[in-house]
């Protein structure tokens, strides 16, 4: 489905930036193998919980990063990325509320279910 976006959607029909978004449209989704793995057991190790707070606080954090570059830079326009790194960032809000809430109560992390 990555490679099928990236030859509809890209920048241009060339062979590198057709490969480009594929990475980009890759990197979106790469996480859902470990989210689906912690669906399933409702629960996670320390390091592994702290790993996907990581991968989802750098791509919330690009958000911000292109929030500020829009407002100051000219011809600051990338929708393929924006749109990928926002699909990413919202894969991970489930995951946050449970997170967080977890961290605030100073409890154990589990999903519910």
């Amino acid at each position: 489905p990555c490679f099928l976006l990236a030859l509809i959607w890209n920048e241009g029909f060339e062979a590198f930036e057709i490969l480009w978004a594929f990475s980009i449209y890759l990197e979106a989704v790469a996480i859902l193998p470990q989210l689906f793995m912690l669906q399933k057991t409702k629960e996670g190790e320390a390091f592994t919980l702290l790993y996907i707070f990581c991968v989802g606080a750098y791509r919330a954090l690009y958000i911000i990063n292109w929030v500020y570059r829009y407002s100051t830079e000219n011809h600051y326009w990338q929708p393929l990325v924006w749109t990928a790194g926002v699909v990413q960032t919202l894969l991970y809000a489930d995951f946050f509320y449970y997170y967080f809430l977890a961290l605030k109560e100073g409890s154990k992390f589990q999903l519910p279910g």
